[in-house]
């Protein structure tokens, strides 16, 4: 069955590409869910019910290899076909992934006949010299599949292109709007395969699409990956170790390559069944704690090896980042390039660095994990529920740059300029008390401890976000549209004088924005909420500076 509506897409536009569906530029906003959720439909659809009382647009569900070919050749696509159903029922759009041969640097998801005959698939080999995440002494081994196995790529790639097929006859409206393939893909442990397989290939000749990649984009290549190669003589010929070095460094671009294809034979063969946007995502690395390749997964779409991906992957429409640091505006500078559109597949509760991300670096999503453990009266709930309507017109303005994000973090201010105006933002409470002391006025008491974000989760700790945050958005005419929470906006121009001539507060309610007051007098001191999310229009009034003499 062929459907009539266009085929999801990422666009170029001149500043980033963005996704198209339906014809029209949109954002994945909401959240993805537990690793095991999608495997029993009603457990599932009970999550969605969940997510639909709390706003979500837009959720990340799985189709793991063991339970799609439980037995070789025999495909079962029900938990799929439950996910399109609920996801459709609630007017959400589905992101799909697949749990192939490699979930978290490891291959826990490979169905029982590839993982019982080590002959026919056999495992990687790894000297163990580097400490490994989630583990624990005297834990049980988990399966590792050997990358540089032909016969793994094969059915790998047979099962997901299955997928793919499957997705183009069942869901001809797409509610399924992009597909991951393969989970923080890597090798951990060790900062490359010693399997015999590998080993051979680690004395072969550097591919000459790689190093015909790296001069193309030498301009413009990753700093460490630049300085790796330059400093064995940029040398356009030779094997891996001749090229890169004998390093721990030079094995991770060896097993990034290594990676790269295999996902690219994957992406490739998909993309023929249906063209459907495509996508990794990374384990960070390096992080505080790990440093090194192996104790992150070698080998992934990791910083120091971004372009090693671009050249092997370009069926990928994009590399995205897993970001579980603290300093999350760092990875999303690191993973938003001209040609890689910022998509956030997995990170915390953090409500403010949604809206950095948007407005910032015009991300086409930002989904958290374990969104169903999300409460319904939380800071990401509302903020979901409030960007909703507006997702258009934010996925406009960042195609005209018409946009910015507001996130104070350790700096007291921050300034930009947007629609011809120079704007400085700052903290609205600290602002209000320092104004309220200036006219002998007791300042108002600092907030109580935030609230959880989350109800009866066994994870860690997850605060409301009481950062000041927000996005500006330039509507033509001196007008701004703020939403967001504890953020003054101040305007200037050179030349010019420049206030404050009306602010029309707006209410959300029953699901679409309203106008409230005319905000004028003191209610202008804070024109959105000190901590919750509001929105508010501002329109400023420009005048010529008189001379004063």
């Amino acid at each position: 069955m062929t459907g009539t509506r266009p085929v999801p897409t990422l666009r170029s536009t001149e500043r980033r590409a963005q996704l198209v569906v339906d014809g029209e530029p949109t954002l994945l906003l909401g959240g993805q869910l537990h690793n095991s959720a999608a495997s029993d439909p009603e457990h599932m659809r009970r999550a969605l019910d969940h997510l639909a009382g709390m706003g979500v647009g837009t959720v990340i569900g799985s189709a793991g290899w063991a339970q799609v070919e439980p037995v070789e050749g025999e495909l079962d696509f029900s938990t799929v076909d439950a996910q399109i159903a609920a996801a459709r029922d609630h007017g959400m759009h589905l992101v799909l992934i697949w749990f192939g041969a490699f979930k978290n640097a490891a291959s826990t998801y490979a169905p029982r006949w590839v993982r019982s005959d080590t002959g026919r698939f056999p495992r990687a080999v790894v000297r163990g010299v580097t400490k490994e995440a989630f583990t624990y002494p005297g834990a049980m081994p988990k399966p590792v599949l050997s990358v540089f196995n032909p016969d793994l790529l094969a059915a790998d790639r047979a099962a997901f292109v299955a997928l793919v097929q499957h997705l183009a006859e069942a869901d001809p409206d797409h509610v399924v709007v992009m597909v991951q393939v393969e989970n923080e893909i890597g090798l951990l442990g060790d900062s490359r395969d010693r399997s015999p397989a590998a080993d051979e290939a680690w004395v072969q000749q550097v591919p000459k699409e790689l190093l015909a990649h790296l001069e193309e984009v030498s301009d413009r290549l990753g700093a460490v990956l630049a300085e790796l190669w330059e400093g064995h003589g940029r040398r356009t010929s030779g094997t891996w170790s001749e090229v890169f070095g004998t390093g721990w460094e030079a094995e991770e671009v060896f097993m990034a390559w290594a990676f790269a294809s295999y996902v690219e034979a994957l992406a490739e063969a998909g993309k023929a069944a249906k063209a459907l946007p495509m996508y990794v995502n990374a384990w960070l690395g390096p992080q505080p704690g790990q440093s090194r390749a192996g104790e992150y997964p070698s080998g992934g779409p990791t910083s120091r090896v971004l372009d090693v991906w671009k050249a092997a992957a370009p069926s990928l429409d994009l590399l995205a980042p897993d970001i579980y640091v603290d300093d999350a505006q760092s990875a999303m500078a690191v993973y938003d390039r001209p040609d890689n559109p910022l998509f956030v597949p997995e990170t915390r509760f953090r409500t403010g660095n949604l809206f950095w991300a948007l407005g910032h670096h015009r991300a086409i999503g930002f989904s958290v994990f374990g969104i169903e453990d999300g409460r319904v009266d939380s800071q990401l709930a509302r903020a979901c529920a409030l960007l909703g309507p507006l997702t258009r017109d934010i996925a406009v303005a960042q195609g005209d740059g018409r946009i910015a994000g507001i996130l104070l973090d350790d700096d007291p201010e921050q300034s930009f300029r947007l629609g011809g105006l120079d704007v400085t933002a700052r903290g609205s409470r600290e602002l209000l008390g320092r104004m309220l002391l200036d006219a002998g006025v007791q300042p108002p008491p600092p907030p109580p401890p935030p609230p959880s974000e989350t109800g009866g989760a066994a994870g860690p700790p997850a605060p409301r976000d009481t950062r000041p945050f927000g996005l500006l958005l330039a509507e033509g005419d001196d007008t701004f549209l703020l939403i967001g929470q504890g953020v003054t906006v101040d305007f200037g121009a050179p030349g010019e004088a420049v206030e404050v001539d009306q602010v029309q507060e707006l209410r959300f309610e029953d699901g679409r924005w309203t106008r409230g007051r005319l905000l004028n007098g003191d209610e202008r001191l804070h024109v959105v909420p000190l901590d919750e999310i509001g929105a508010a229009r501002i329109t400023v009034l420009r005048t010529a500076v008189r001379d004063a003499r």
